[in-house]
């Protein structure tokens, strides 16, 4: 009886486990969450929405190629967290990165079209982090001086103690 006892336990037991192994599926992955974001002048550009704007530091300008200007932002957000939400949207929404400068200050250079953003994220010893997004028009380089070779620039001042016309040497 003592072994008829054991074994309807260890058949129970056992059915159970199979039971919650057969009954059960195993849980996918949740998918990462997708930090909200929003529009504010620049329509291409996405801020998080734990940044606050800072109106009073803030300057936009309208013009034919676009808006052009800073807006500055403020939040508690890490700096390095902000930097990988730039560094992967702003791809996204047609800026191609230029270059990138991490860890003690952060700095992103994006450029689309015919303007050019650069982005800077610092850290504040009172709990805050700073970020600043300003974007110009992009420079066409039309205007190269040329000079003649082994000479000065027509607009350039002697240096200090040599008369007009004159040039110095290592020596002198």
């Amino acid at each position: 009886m003592r072994y008829l006892k054991l074994i309807i336990v260890v058949m129970l037991l056992s059915s159970w486990g199979c039971a919650n192994l057969m009954g059960s599926s195993p849980e996918e992955p949740a998918p990462a969450p997708v930090q909200a974001s929003f529009f504010y002048d620049f329509n291409d550009i996405r801020v998080p929405e734990e940044m606050e704007i800072q109106s009073d530091k803030s300057s936009i300008t309208p013009s034919e190629g676009g808006k052009f200007g800073t807006m500055k932002f403020r939040g508690r957000a890490e700096p390095i967290s902000l930097f990988d939400f730039f560094f992967n949207t702003m791809p996204k929404d047609g800026w191609t990165l230029v270059t990138y400068q991490k860890y003690q200050r952060f700095n992103l250079v994006f450029t689309k079209d015919n303007r050019v953003c650069m982005i800077t994220i610092e850290e504040s010893p009172v709990y805050y982090t700073w970020l600043e997004i300003k974007v110009s028009p992009k420079v066409t380089n039309t205007y190269s001086p040329t000079y003649p070779t082994g000479s000065a620039p027509v607009d350039s001042y002697p240096a200090t103690g040599a008369p007009v016309g004159t040039e110095r040497t290592l020596s002198q």
